[in-house]
């Protein structure tokens, strides 16, 4: 009997979650192509700083607390997998963790679109690795359940069945997709169904005729069962309240018509892992997964069709050319130039906001510098400067635009825009010196200071980019400065004039 479909482990109710992701993400990045070392693993997620990380915030240090975010999220997520070398156990990172969560703006939703769909039971959770060695042993209860899914030749994708059942409504009730709703009574019911469990993407018609089984009182269904679907919400795509599962409601037309055209999309995802098929016995599975090809069949850009991929990444409904072919289309509503409060910053990360599609809509910027501040080397190096501004008596503040602004003593204020570096610092360069004037203007009736310096904070020395310190000081009136290895803050001598009330000495 089926009575759980996502994992306990998985720990993704709150708000704050996707940042939880990006972050485990960048960790488990830091590791790509190394040996296993799960001591070094835990090592590198003790030293994350509460005041900088999700992850570490709420009493997350405990080593025990990162068993799950070691072994749950590669099982379950896929962000990596584990390889046979000649000296053992190799990390590597799946190429959609690194396309879509090891990037200057995670991008979580886009990677849950492209992972989810994928993710079916039996697969490669419940493997304990030693570490310098090839060797794996697999836990008991994991052994019998994926013995007695293969025997019934099962292959269940959650996210598939959950939405074939939610289009076998729109016939049972001859209703849109947008108005589709499944209960997670009638999921389950589904799960258990000899005629549904056997394939990832069961055929339609006859999810059609259980699902009518289902509410009619013929199906089974167990008496209890683990309803964790808080995943879904993050894609950006489910409504999982109220016990029933249905498409999130659309902002707009252009919306409604991209959030239909992503769910035909997974509905249309026919790819299905079979190499658990012939195993026997625990040796055969662990054969399996030793051969690493479930890592490399969970990884959505490498395994679904481009142009798959292509309709669950691409947020073309924020495109107002696509939405205007497609005819009439209701507006987001326009983009107010609205002024956020500086707020001091706390000892821990600010609450995150529920997602919110319209206010997305209507300011797109503010989707992106959220997607940002995902980054956990983004989120460590304000930490820094945070702590470097502190130590010289300042109050840094921050809100939805400005990474960080603060009033400097014996000196004017100054808006700290954070760059933490990723495929071209250039590119980053240039966002950041745009927003630095936009928030110059938009907020200088708010900070009331004639004297506002500009600084971007760099993940190093710039040097690499020749001319670029002599544009920014001198021509552009932009301070800059990094972080060395010891700690310290660094700048050119062209910002001394400003940036010398930043030292020690100086206050």
């Amino acid at each position: 009997m089926i009575t759980d479909l996502f994992s306990h482990k998985i720990h993704s109710s709150g708000e704050d979650w996707p940042d939880k992701l990006a972050e485990i993400a960048a960790i488990f990045g830091e590791f790509d192509g190394q040996l296993y070392d799960r001591e070094a693993f835990e090592a590198r997620l003790q030293k994350i700083s509460p005041r900088a990380s999700y992850l570490a915030s709420n009493g997350r240090m405990d080593v025990s607390k990162f068993r799950d975010e070691i072994s749950a999220y590669p099982a379950y997520l896929g962000l990596y997998f584990l390889e046979q070398s000649a000296y053992g156990w190799i990390v590597r990172l799946g190429a959609t963790t690194k396309k879509f969560l090891l990037r200057e703006d995670p991008d979580v939703a886009s990677f849950l679109r492209l992972q989810l769909p994928l993710f079916q039971y039996p697969n490669a959770m419940g493997a304990a690795y030693t570490g310098s060695t090839n060797r794996l042993r697999l836990q008991a209860n994991t052994r019998d359940r994926t013995l007695e899914f293969i025997s019934k030749k099962i292959h269940i994708s959650p996210v598939r069945l959950i939405s074939m059942g939610l289009k076998a409504d729109t016939h049972l009730r001859n209703c849109s997709i947008l108005e589709a709703a499944i209960s997670y009574d009638e999921i389950f019911g589904l799960a258990n169904s000899p005629d549904i469990n056997k394939d990832a993407l069961p055929k339609i018609e006859k999810v059609i005729s259980n699902l009518q089984l289902a509410r009619a009182g013929q199906l089974e269904i167990p008496e209890r069962y683990e309803s964790r679907f808080h995943t879904l919400k993050h894609t950006e795509m489910y409504d999982t309240r109220n016990s029933l599962i249905r498409l999130r409601r659309a902002v707009n037309d252009a919306d409604a018509l991209q959030l239909v055209k992503r769910f035909e999309a997974i509905c249309s995802i026919d790819a299905q892992f079979n190499a658990f098929d012939h195993c026997r016995n625990s040796q055969e599975i662990e054969n399996v997964i030793a051969s690493g090809e479930w890592g490399r069949y969970f990884d959505g850009v490498k395994i679904l069709p481009a142009e798959i991929v292509e309709i669950l990444v691409n947020d073309a409904a924020f495109e107002p050319g696509w939405a205007a072919a497609q005819g009439p289309t209701s507006q987001p509503g326009t983009a107010t130039a609205e002024i956020y409060p500086l707020k001091e910053r706390t000892g821990r990360p600010a609450a995150v906001k529920p997602y919110d599609r319209k206010r997305e809509m209507a300011d797109p910027e503010l989707t992106k510098i959220k997607r940002q501040r995902r980054n956990l080397a983004h989120k460590e190096l304000i930490d820094k400067m945070d702590g470097w501004l502190r130590s010289i008596g300042a109050t840094p503040k921050e809100n939805d635009h400005i990474d960080l602004f603060a009033k400097i003593p014996n000196d004017g204020s100054f808006i700290f825009e954070i760059k933490s570096g990723g495929d071209s610092l250039l590119e980053q360069i240039r966002k950041g010196l745009s927003q630095l004037y936009e928030y110059q203007y938009r907020y200088k009736s708010l900070i009331n200071d004639d004297h506002v310096s500009l600084c971007l904070v760099l993940p190093g020395d710039p040097r690499s980019i020749p001319w670029i310190t002599e544009y920014l000081c001198k021509d552009r009136g932009i301070n800059i400065c990094w972080f060395e290895e010891d700690g310290k803050l660094m700048w050119p001598e062209l910002c001394s004039p400003e940036m010398k009330f930043l030292d020690f000495q100086s206050n």
